[in-house]
């Protein structure tokens, strides 16, 4: 799917730091029966990278983590090196200290894990949750694109590729990718400059002597998306956005400074700052483990040993919230032979009591 015209720039600027990065993240997280769980992280990049920084790291990893980094060499004889860290949790609520406390760049990603144990009897049921909340609270794409160009539009570009040999010749090709990118390009320019929008309206409350009415607002919104369009590219610079937000609120520099400072504001410039930085480079197989036999999963992927498997990619992050259900039970066999013992105790007592009868 081709890119909106103004995030061409953005894109052809990123793409060799994403040819030279070349990161490879999977995290694995091992959950046992008593709640308690093991994650471990494995980053592998080849040598010409310039150094790995901690805050690259996808989830938050401090210095209580065993980290491990080796060498290798992959099949073109390059040199591969090898991150491994590694943690046990005595329960998945400390995972969500870590993220609450995380102090890199990702700390803007609202991201939760949840771990029900569930008691019937003869299993035990246990429902593990990961979710990645989005990062702007715009309508879903699914509301710009039909059930099939969303599944085409969240694929990753050789995904897209594949799917389009499999399904079309060129010019239906052509055809269906133009459809796809016309509704992602409606989303994508309504996400930005309305979650922008809706900050400054919030943080203009807070601002004494700038008083501007709802319907002032409304036509902010179609000024900014047409000087958008017309002046600036939004990805080429992170000051285009907050550029044209100047010019069409008519704001100076002190009044500027004051409104990055409020709340509601500063979250927005955050967001948008990470996402334009991380746009396409945030991509990440994420494996879970699970007790006893998978009973229910939203994954696609299922492994003999009992693992899914989820791939998330920087389209998932940032058009809905990601959701990573899993659920999986354990057979409880002293239920069982409690259960047959009872069965055959009051079977001894019928026996018992007919025989008093006779």
């Amino acid at each position: 799917m081709k890119a909106h015209k103004f995030i061409k720039i953005f894109i052809v600027s990123i793409v060799l730091f994403i040819v030279s990065c070349g990161y490879n993240y999977k995290v694995k997280t091992i959950i046992y029966a008593d709640g308690s769980c093991q994650r471990t992280l494995i980053v592998t990049y080849e040598d010409s990278i310039q150094k790995f920084y901690e805050g690259d790291y996808p989830i938050p990893i401090d210095t209580t983590w065993n980290l491990v980094i080796e060498t290798d060499t992959n099949e073109n004889g390059d040199t591969i090196f090898i991150h491994t860290a590694s943690k046990f949790f005595e329960s998945v609520s400390q995972m969500n200290q870590l993220y609450a406390m995380d102090s890199t760049e990702y700390s803007i990603l609202e991201r939760s894990v949840m771990l029900k144990k569930r008691f019937r009897w003869f299993y035990t049921f246990f429902d593990y949750q990961e979710t990645y909340q989005k990062l702007f609270n715009q309508p879903s794409l699914s509301n710009y694109l039909d059930s099939i160009h969303y599944n085409y539009a969240i694929l990753t570009d050789d995904e897209q590729e594949r799917y389009l040999e499999e399904h079309f010749d060129s010019i239906q090709a052509k055809q269906f990718d133009d459809e796809a990118e016309k509704g992602f390009n409606e989303w994508i320019e309504f996400t930005i400059i309305n979650s922008c929008i809706d900050a400054i309206e919030k943080s203009a409350k807070n601002i004494e002597a700038w008083h501007i009415n709802e319907s002032e607002f409304t036509r902010k919104r179609d000024s900014i998306i047409n000087l958008i369009d017309g002046d600036f590219d939004l990805f080429d610079d992170d000051d285009n956005l907050f550029s044209a937000v100047k010019r069409v609120f008519g704001i100076d520099s002190v009044l500027y400074q004051i409104l990055r400072e409020e709340n509601d504001f500063e979250i927005f410039a955050d967001k948008y700052i990470f996402w334009d930085h991380v746009l396409l480079d945030e991509e990440y197989v994420n494996l879970v483990a699970m007790p006893g036999l998978i009973f229910e999963t939203n994954s696609s992927v299922i492994s003999d040993d009992n693992e899914v498997q989820w791939n998330v990619g920087w389209m998932k992050y940032f058009t809905d919230d990601q959701e990573m259900k899993v659920t999986s039970r354990i057979v409880n066999l002293w239920a069982f032979w409690v259960s047959g013992g009872f069965v055959l105790f009051l079977i001894f007592i019928i026996i018992l009591r007919k025989r008093k009868k006779l």
